[in-house]
């Protein structure tokens, strides 16, 4: 069940297919999207979007639920956090 965007009513996808990734991830997994096209009922709003996420690989299959790009770009911000270089400009004029 998805949320409607304009009213909030939980909705099912009409139609769905699949969307399958030509090249692996980091893990050497193969990503399924699973897509949608939706109807509110009670706004009359039609909408496209990921009804799931399917990860197959060797180690086992990952199952995501429905999200958005952003929130996934979000979430891998969090999980790695850059690394912090220091340079102090000083050394590099005694190196001339």
């Amino acid at each position: 069940m998805v949320k409607c965007p304009k009213c909030g009513l939980e909705v099912q996808p009409e139609k769905t297919w699949q969307l399958v990734s030509p090249l692996p991830d980091s893990e050497g997994r193969i990503t399924i999207t699973i897509m949608g096209s939706f109807y509110c009922v009670n706004c009359g709003f039609r909408w496209r979007g990921v009804v799931s996420k399917i990860k197959a690989g060797d180690s086992g299959v990952e199952v995501e639920g429905s999200t958005s790009r952003k929130a996934l770009r979000d979430k891998e911000r969090r999980e790695r956090p850059g690394q912090v270089i220091e340079v102090d400009l000083s050394d590099l004029d005694s190196i001339e």
